[in-house]
Order: C-alpha cells, then sequence, then structure tokens
C-alpha cells in the first residue's frame, strides 16, 4: 500500500463546479492539475494549473505533462469542462456545433485518453466526467410550444 499524495486533473476548472471539484480535492490531500482557457496562474505545492482549450489536442498533452513532470503520477481525471449555447437547438449554426464538439466532445477525449494512458502504465486510476441537465432543459421558458401552458410540469 502506498501513501504517496494522490493527484487529479480537473478540466473546467476556473469556475462553477470545476473550481468547486478542484477546492474539495485540495481539501481532501489531493494534488491538482488545473485547467481552462481562463484560468489564472497558480504554482503551488499541492495546486497547478495550464491555461488552454481543452478542445486542442495539444493542450491535453501539455495538463498531462504537467501533472506527470510535477507530481509523477494521475490518480484521477474530472472532466468538467464543457459549453451550452443557450438557444434553440434548431436555430444552432454549422460554427455552434463545431464549438459544442470541439470542447464536449473531443476535448473529453484527447485529455481522457492520454489520461488512461498514463493510468495503465501505474495499473490504476479513476475517470469521472460531469454534465448537466441544464442541456436537457435550461430554462421553463425554453419549453416546446406544443406544451399546453406555461404552468404545466415541464418535463412531463
Amino acid at each position: 500500500m502506498t501513501t504517496a499524495q494522490k493527484v487529479a486533473i480537473v478540466t473546467g476548472a476556473s469556475q462553477g463546479i470545476g473550481a468547486g471539484v478542484v477546492a474539495g480535492l485540495r481539501r481532501a490531500g489531493y494534488a491538482v492539475v488545473g485547467n481552462s482557457r481562463s484560468i489564472g496562474s497558480a504554482d503551488e505545492s499541492d495546486y497547478v494549473t495550464v491555461q488552454g482549450d481543452i478542445a486542442e489536442a495539444d493542450t491535453a498533452g501539455r495538463v498531462v505533462d504537467r501533472a506527470l513532470d510535477r507530481f509523477g503520477r494521475i490518480d484521477s481525471l474530472i472532466n468538467v469542462a464543457g459549453i451550452f449555447i443557450s438557444k434553440p437547438f434548431t436555430e444552432y449554426t454549422a460554427d455552434d456545433y463545431a464549438r459544442i464538439t470541439a470542447v464536449n466532445l473531443a476535448g473529453f477525449f484527447h485529455i481522457t485518453q492520454a489520461a488512461i494512458q498514463q493510468m495503465a502504465a501505474q495499473g490504476s486510476g479513476h475517470v469521472v466526467n460531469i454534465t448537466t441537465s441544464i442541456v436537457d432543459r435550461p430554462a421553463a421558458s425554453d419549453r416546446p410550444r406544443w406544451w399546453p401552458s406555461p404552468r404545466a410540469a415541464w418535463p412531463p
């Protein structure tokens, strides 16, 4: 049994759920590598950041490399990064679709593949993917036009 400090990578770490996950992991004694496009610089004994768009494969590589260079291992990957464009799906443009799939799918793919490669070499690791139900129903006003009444419960 090892007593080595556990190491986690958190994407989408600059705000909201991601920032909360970082704080919770640090309180639990983890070393953390945080990533987002807008994350500030941090270089503490148990916390470092890597700024960059997780949709880009080289960003994923830099995050994993930073974790290994700094802490020597990856025990957990928490994928929080994701985007939602707040308009009806039928109004999405090709650019909207490209942005969503780049972050929510390609970003997940690149960082997860790189982290799992290291976890497999270590013989252990965990991947947690966090999403939100807001993409199903971001506001009551978004109920389908055919829904009987603004007061009727949605979703059914």
